[in-house]
């Protein structure tokens, strides 16, 4: 399935073109205001991204524009507070049209419909307060919830809210499809998303594992051979292919609600 949608990527270039341009320009931004900083060490991260599909998902070194500086004891560099929360409402701005807009192009790709700017940018304006809100909620329920969790059953607690982050996770990418697919609310995207994720087939398990395979080993690669010119090569592969699974992803929606 995931390489039955790679394939069909030359025939929808905007679903790689937008995530590199994204992913090219904030890296340039970033070398041009911090330089190409960081070091390689060996690491990774677990991650299940939906919407454009990002390097920065898997990137520990944090150089890219858009992204928050830190100092070297781990904070936010003195005098920097205001500058941290502009950007952070920024990004959250500028995701929540992405997110839409870019769900929306592989809703039209998974049917055979050509794509265009004009239309990424009608479901990027079509959705923008809804994956906002969205977008808030998870943010504050994975705030809340990890915390007490970790607070609560220390180490036992990070295993627990690793794999609750994990099935909810899998859960809002049938929720966040079905927000622009049946263009409903918030409150009535929940209902229907749950009956699709409990109907969700083996395929959708094994795009599930693949995804977060690949993104393990991204994160190894890009973190521990940390070159510019092997930076950029690791970023369109990156995109390319998580292009396809998002496309496989909604494909496999597609095919359970249809």
């Amino acid at each position: 399935m995931l390489l039955s949608a790679i394939r069909k990527l030359p025939g929808f270039p905007l679903l790689v073109g937008l995530p590199v341009a994204v992913d090219g320009l904030s890296v340039l931004a970033g070398i041009l205001m911090n330089g190409f900083q960081g070091s390689p060490h060996v690491t990774f991260k677990l991650a299940l991204q939906m919407g454009m599909p990002s390097i920065s998902a898997v990137t520990e070194q944090r150089f890219m524009a858009g992204t928050v500086q830190l100092n070297e004891g781990g904070g936010i560099p003195a005098g920097s507070a205001a500058t941290v929360l502009i950007a952070l409402l920024i990004f959250l701005l500028a995701q929540a049209f992405f997110q839409g807009g870019y769900i929306g192009l592989l809703r039209e790709a998974a049917g055979e419909r050509p794509l265009s700017m004009a239309k990424f940018a009608a479901y990027g304006s079509r959705f923008f307060g809804r994956f906002l809100l969205l977008n808030l909620l998870v943010l504050g329920l994975m705030l809340v919830g990890g915390s007490f969790a970790v607070l609560l059953l220390h180490g036992i607690g990070a295993v627990v809210s690793l794999l609750a982050f994990l099935i909810l996770r899998v859960w809002f990418v049938y929720l966040e499809f079905t927000l622009v697919a049946q263009n409903c609310t918030i409150p009535e995207a929940f209902p229907r998303s749950l009956r699709a994720f409990r109907n969700r087939t083996g395929a959708t398990a094994g795009l599930i594992v693949a995804a977060v395979i690949l993104n393990v080993i991204f994160g190894l690669l890009v973190n521990a051979i940390w070159l510019s010119f092997f930076f950029f090569l690791l970023l369109f592969l990156y995109d390319y292919i998580f292009a396809g699974m998002q496309l496989a992803f909604m494909e496999e929606y597609e095919r359970i609600e249809g």
